[in-house]
């Protein structure tokens, strides 16, 4: 047997799963909320406790330790942009502050910067939230490191807090065409280059488990740990492997990708590190499929207001077949910039084409869901030869509807991936090509998506 372990520290979630890398199936999952939020923080604030994720991860290892008898490495990825200090022992001297926090208005990045860069600076990006720091004298750059919460995870693993090169993309100062930070542009910032230390390929092997936690939980003691990679690729690489197809991934937030083979720069995507393949194009929505959660929340609310009680699921279920129901007539237009975009985040979102007929729950329901998608459908993103879209997260898994909402959309049938948490798998996936190649990684999509052989779903 050869198994891996895939970590993935998301915002609201975190996730551990066993997988056999034989066969290429899942042998255990466990997941719990991401409960380190620190609460009473002002509004524009966003931060999670570092020590309580690793609390919670270990929870989860005590979970499968029973299916930890094979593994051979393990793989983490999580949530990107957002940033955390470490000092000169690697012990922590801020909260994990996420890509959510949106305290710091954007400092000013020249056009040229991007261009080099492949994203601009954003409100919530790493490097924006450090410079905020820094001018508030809340950090110093003396003896300290800048560090994704991923990283942190990887170092509590191995002692490596090396950062890999997907997460130092998000920061907004990596040069991806050379694989460097942007010195340029650092210094226009006036980031301190001591900062931001050694960037490492993502899924690089970084050293072995440190054998106090591996006799703990029961884990070989020479299982290798690799370097993280951004959860936005890890979902791509555990969607399609490592070829070209459009993926749409909807969750809290939303992100439409597509990998490339070149550097295409736009002012209004980023291009991102693709480990495996070349770049990836992104746009990325700050609601997603938050928008339709919303939406149920107001529904759950007007319900409280005349006396009735129903279960989210049960408002979710019911919006679907409303929204089911009103698929080809003229509805409400939505737009659900609720949170603004990463340009401008004081936009919001709107909605219009109220007659005197269409001021319905149903309309709302399929106007939420249009609104989110044509978010996405950004016209920067070319689809060219491009056979069919996938879609992966749990506003699509949970939605029926959205999956026909997505080809009507986007004018592609619309497939589901074969796992269901996508980035953790991608994740391991990418640990495992580094050493095996990506051959039999995009022998196994190209298997299911053209249903050649029965492929075992968890």
């Amino acid at each position: 047997m050869n198994r891996a372990i895939g970590i993935d520290i998301g915002t609201s979630k975190i996730c551990l799963l066993v997988f056999d890398l034989d066969s290429f199936t899942v042998i255990a999952c466990e997941s719990v909320d991401n409960t380190a939020t620190i609460e009473l923080l002002p509004k524009s604030h966003h931060e999670q406790d570092p020590i309580k994720i690793w609390e919670l991860v270990i929870s989860l290892f005590d979970r499968v330790k029973e299916q930890t008898d094979f593994v051979s490495l393990i793989a983490i990825t999580g949530q990107m942009h957002g940033v955390m200090i470490i000092d000169g022992d690697n012990k922590p001297i801020t909260n994990f502050i996420t890509w959510r926090d949106n305290r710091y208005p954007v400092a000013s990045s020249s056009e040229a910067d991007a261009l080099s860069n492949g994203c601009s600076m954003h409100v919530g990006y790493g490097a924006n939230t450090v410079l905020g720091l820094l001018k508030e004298s809340k950090i110093t750059s003396k003896g300290c490191r800048v560090i994704s919460i991923a990283t942190f995870i990887m170092g509590m693993l191995c002692d490596s807090y090396c950062i890999d090169e997907t997460f130092a993309a998000s920061f907004g100062v990596y040069d991806i065409i050379n694989r460097r930070w942007n010195q340029s542009q650092m210094t226009n910032l006036g980031l301190p280059p001591d900062l931001f230390g050694e960037v490492v390929p993502s899924g690089t092997p970084m050293g072995f488990i440190l054998p106090s936690f591996a006799k703990r939980f029961g884990i070989p003691d020479r299982v290798q740990v690799c370097s993280p990679v951004g959860d936005n690729q890890a979902s791509i690489i555990g969607s399609i492997g490592f070829s070209r197809l459009g993926v749409l991934n909807i969750g809290t937030s939303g992100q439409f990708s597509i990998p490339t083979k070149t550097f295409n720069y736009s002012a209004a995507i980023e291009v991102r590190p693709f480990p495996g393949f070349g770049y990836l194009q992104v746009y990325s929505s700050l609601c997603g499929g938050w928008a339709y959660a919303y939406l149920k929340d107001f529904c759950k609310n007007l319900l409280a207001q005349f006396g009735f009680q129903l279960t989210d699921k049960q408002i979710f279920d019911r919006l679907d077949i409303l929204a089911q129901e009103n698929m080809n007539c003229d509805t409400l237009e939505v737009n659900t910039l609720f949170l603004g975009t990463r340009e401008d985040p004081e936009k919001r979102g709107s909605i219009q084409n109220i007659d005197t007929n269409n001021l319905s729950i149903a309309n709302f329901a399929y106007g939420f869901i249009q609104g989110i998608l044509k978010e996405l459908h950004h016209p920067s993103i070319l689809l060219n030869d491009v056979p069919f879209m996938v879609a992966s997260g749990n506003a699509v898994r949970k939605s029926p509807l959205m999956k026909q909402a997505i080809e009507k959309e986007f004018g592609l049938p619309c497939k589901i991936p074969p796992f269901l948490e996508e980035a953790t798998i991608g994740a391991i996936l990418l640990g495992f090509s580094y050493g095996n190649g990506n051959e039999t990684v995009n022998a196994f999509f190209e298997n299911f998506y053209n249903e050649r052989q029965p492929v075992c779903k968890p």
